[in-house]
């Protein structure tokens, strides 16, 4: 009997690593690693950008780039995500329309010339919308990965009619979370969505290590790992700091990993705060990740909602930290608590509240047992099911429901 052909796939997405080093959803390139693994072709198209490398990245990955300007006028998308960069820079929004036709033609053309089984659309606007209507002149399946941002922003009136028109029609769609998911509201003629986390290299980031990173230092600390936007709440974290009693703050020291453009308003509040224990790293390689969870103390994600509604879908970083085993703080906010159960997989607090946060790093401090318990608890509740092989193959079953 002949074998069937590998079952071959092609991702449409605004974000994707640029190069070997690069972190901009990262989870993505797991998920296209596995997937070929899996002996499934896969093909990434995600925008160009002045630091993309020609080379794909990954064995079975393809992975082609969409040029919607000249290269060095392409900032729309990465760095801190499209929504942050439209709202610190209005002029961006002129590279919008360039944006979507550029994604639209270079859709249409490729899925003509590679003619994938099915097009996965990562978040729903704009790549699920634009998907389906290729898919629809082209005739193909078309599945979308809600993630969060899509969910919680971007509900204008005709946006959210757009995110209604493209989930009806999808043949079918997942989420990250369920939080994600009934941020889409319910229609009678929508598909039910299908929950499948992103994953974490569960392996990986058991291996760090803490001397690669502490040196003579000793101690505690307390991170933070992430974009610095909005929604990720690190003004909290740090006033949170500063409220902590003397003794704490002297035996402590606050790591913040990421850059984003609240950088600067950060580092001024930390200044104005006097606060001297603490340290913005900028972004590190995902590879050096481990290392850090590994050094670290107590783990905080204290997301919010930002002012545009959008907020944790569910916190790749909170996978990360569980797999290392690092004691968790984050907030009772979007997606966060399918992922972390208060009080036995890690501390949930109230989100933008200092006080709660503040108090929720003196109690792990002060509960090393309790704490242990948590992180053990954590690591057995991640190990298969957020691993990459079993998501993975939850998304290969998806095209044989069509």
């Amino acid at each position: 009997m002949k074998p069937s052909a590998p079952l071959k796939v092609l991702m449409l997405t605004s974000s994707y690593p640029r190069n070997a080093t690069d972190n901009s959803s990262i989870f993505l390139r797991y998920l296209a690693k596995n997937l070929a693994k899996q002996r499934v072709n896969i093909h990434v198209l995600a925008p160009d950008h002045p630091l993309i490398q020609n080379t794909s990245l990954d064995k079975g990955v393809k992975n082609h780039w969409f040029k919607y300007l000249p290269k060095q006028w392409q900032r729309l998308a990465y760095g801190s995500g499209i929504l942050p960069n439209l709202k610190r820079n209005k002029l961006l929004y002129l590279q919008v329309p360039f944006f979507l036709i550029s994604m639209f033609f270079s859709l249409f053309f490729l899925c003509k010339k590679i003619k994938p089984d099915v097009i996965h659309a990562h978040w729903i606007i704009p790549q699920g919308f634009i998907a389906i209507i290729v898919g629809k002149l082209l005739n193909i399946p078309v599945i979308a990965t809600a993630h969060g941002g899509d969910a919680f922003s971007l509900n204008a009136s005709l946006l959210s009619r757009l995110k209604t028109f493209t989930l009806k029609r999808c043949k079918c769609w997942t989420s990250n979370t369920s939080a994600t998911a009934n941020a889409f509201g319910v229609a009678s003629d929508m598909p039910k969505p299908i929950i499948i986390p992103m994953g974490v290299d569960i392996e990986r980031f058991q291996s760090g290590h803490a001397d690669n990173v502490l040196g003579t230092d000793t101690r505690k600390i307390i991170l933070f790992v992430g974009r610095l936007v909005e929604k990720k709440g690190v003004k909290y974290l740090i006033e949170a700091f500063s409220m902590l009693p003397k003794k704490t703050q002297d035996e402590s020291i606050l790591w913040i990993v990421g850059d984003g453009d609240e950088r600067k308003n950060l580092e001024y509040q930390a200044h104005n705060l006097g606060i001297k224990n603490i340290k913005f790293w900028g972004q590190i390689q995902n590879k050096h990740l481990p290392d850090f969870y590994a050094a670290a103390s107590i783990f905080v994600a204290p997301s919010v909602i930002d002012s545009k509604g959008d907020t944790e879908g569910q916190g790749v970083i909170l996978l990360e930290a569980m797999a290392s085993k690092t004691p968790i703080i984050s907030t009772t906010t979007g997606g966060i608590p399918e992922v972390i159960t208060h009080k036995e997989t890690g501390v949930l607090v109230a989100p933008s509240n200092s006080n709660e946060l503040s108090a929720a790093i003196e109690y792990i401090f002060n509960n090393n047992h309790t704490a242990h318990e948590y992180t053990e608890n954590a690591f057995i509740k991640i190990n298969r099911p957020y691993s990459w092989e079993v998501i993975s193959d939850q998304f290969i079953q998806l095209p044989y429901k069509i």
